[in-house]
């Protein structure tokens, strides 16, 4: 550095230098130990694959991997024509509500509810399953439905709290 710099402005440059030295050491670091981790999941993969070959057994990702010509170690859920396993996945319920929410103040229908939440889950459900977790959400006044397929959500503050699931209309008295 020239010597034009104060001895103050020398000092912080080398402080910096030497956070920037220590901060590239912790990265490397980490990145040497997340290698290591890796190894020993590929490691694992190899195994199970190995031994569920040798066994012969009846595992759908191994047949898929082997169908599609690929590493059972390394193939992914979706390159082996499998749907990925999500392990955080809400409720049908909750979604039904977020996806509710999302679109508010527009109504959605139950079968676009059902049509999305099938897409990111990765499965099937009954032809019932989003009417009736929407009938019951509509029982604590968190949705309300117009005529015979348009859901709305409903704001908390909006909610009749006296009498969940009374909206503008009476409930539908079903067969008499």
């Amino acid at each position: 550095m020239s010597d034009d710099f104060p001895n103050w402005k020398r000092e912080a440059a080398a402080a910096l230098s030497q956070r920037r030295a220590k901060v590239l050491a912790e990265r490397r670091a980490e990145d040497e130990a997340h290698k290591l981790k890796m190894r020993r999941f590929d490691d694992e993969l190899t195994e199970i694959s190995i031994t569920a070959r040798t066994m012969e057994l009846p595992v759908p990702w191994l047949e898929a991997a082997l169908k599609a010509n690929v590493s059972p170690t390394t193939a992914s859920f979706e390159s082996v024509g499998l749907p990925s396993p999500s392990p955080s996945r809400k409720p049908f319920k909750d979604r039904a509500l977020e996806l509710l929410q999302d679109a508010y103040p527009a109504p959605l229908k139950a079968a676009q509810i059902q049509a999305r939440i099938e897409k990111e889950h990765g499965s099937k459900y009954h032809d019932k399953t989003a009417g009736m977790s929407l009938y019951r959400l509509s029982k604590d006044g968190s949705v309300r439905r117009e005529g015979k397929d348009l859901w709305f959500f409903v704001p908390e503050d909006q909610r009749n709290k006296e009498n969940p699931g009374s909206g503008s209309e009476p409930d539908d008295p079903g067969l008499l």
